[in-house]
């Protein structure tokens, strides 16, 4: 009898054991979850970035609407066309530049690509268990897929380092408008120089504004660059780390972002170069250990490339 109890007792701690052991599995299955999402967040802000810069490169110089019609009325004046459905939009605002349709839809399809293979890449640790115990199987699935991404945001990321953006339009006004003061020699002496004090003011703002732009999407590369590095190491080595080192990595990527918005562009550019070197190695090694083909992702196309 005494035995009996005994055995009992010992089998009724063991089931307590394991229980606590899935636990604890569970537990950093959902925090890698966290972290996958912390870095998909962080992608998609990055494509955003690029996508408004982009957007801030053809758009026009802000203007009242009283401004848009005393510029139209002294553009119509000077006119002496006739007038079509084509050339009204010019007169409105002669310094906007027109995209080729086809060039500015592929542009757009493109983005949407990108951030849908963010967006599937998070729904495979949002479907986590699904396929078995903690998802184990599609954890270890997506961690070739990740080099993919990875790749893709360090290329972006090192084109934009080479390339700082242009704000086209406003530029063109600007020289537009200082040859028109330039050129106007019935003004007072007072008044020019008031006007180009004014313009010398708008340019300065002009080059603030795609500084600005160009820093913020350095940051927000190159920290979605340090948190997908952070989440393949965990993907890599997810049997051997804890639910809390998962959770501090989480903590710490909240720390790196917030570090990378006191960089400055010569800071963020060293930073861009070294995540790319650190993702071409990684591709390397991730090549050397792949005993199939990197997998695409679950009833969907693959990685944009």
């Amino acid at each position: 009898m005494q035995n009996t109890i005994i055995k009992k007792c010992g089998q009724r701690g063991m089931v307590l054991l394991m229980l606590g052991l899935l636990a604890a599995c569970a537990q950093k299955a959902d925090a890698l979850k966290l972290s996958a999402h912390q870095f998909s967040l962080a992608a998609d802000k990055a494509i955003t970035s690029l996508d408004d810069m982009r957007t801030a490169e053809f758009a026009a110089p802000a203007q009242s609407t009283d401004a848009q019609q005393a510029e139209f009325i002294a553009n119509l004046n000077d006119f002496t066309g006739t007038l079509t459905a084509s050339n009204i939009p010019v007169l409105i605002n002669p310094d906007a530049i027109t995209i080729d349709p086809d060039v500015n839809a592929k542009w757009e399809q493109d983005m949407a690509n990108l951030r849908s293979d963010y967006q599937r890449f998070d729904a495979i640790f949002t479907d986590i268990g699904e396929d078995d115990l903690f998802g184990i199987g599609a954890i270890h699935k997506a961690g070739p897929i990740l080099r993919k991404l990875r790749s893709q945001l360090a290329a972006l990321g090192q084109t934009l380092g080479t390339t700082p953006p242009v704000f086209l339009v406003r530029r063109n006004a600007l020289v537009a408008a200082i040859n028109k003061i330039h050129n106007d020699k019935t003004t007072s002496a007072d008044t020019r120089t008031g006007q180009i004090r004014a313009w010398w003011q708008q340019w300065q703002q002009l080059q603030a504004d795609e500084q600005q732009s160009y820093q913020t999407a350095l940051q927000d590369f190159v920290s979605a660059g340090q948190l997908g590095a952070q989440l393949q190491d965990q993907i890599s080595n997810y049997s051997k780390i804890s639910t809390q080192s998962v959770l501090k990595d989480i903590d710490d990527g909240l720390n790196f972002v917030a570090e990378n918005r006191e960089l400055g562009i010569k800071q963020l550019k060293h930073k861009a170069g070294t995540m790319l070197l650190q993702t071409l190695a990684d591709q390397e090694m991730g090549a050397g250990n792949a005993a199939t083909k990197t997998p695409p992702f679950p009833q969907n196309k693959p990685v944009t490339q």
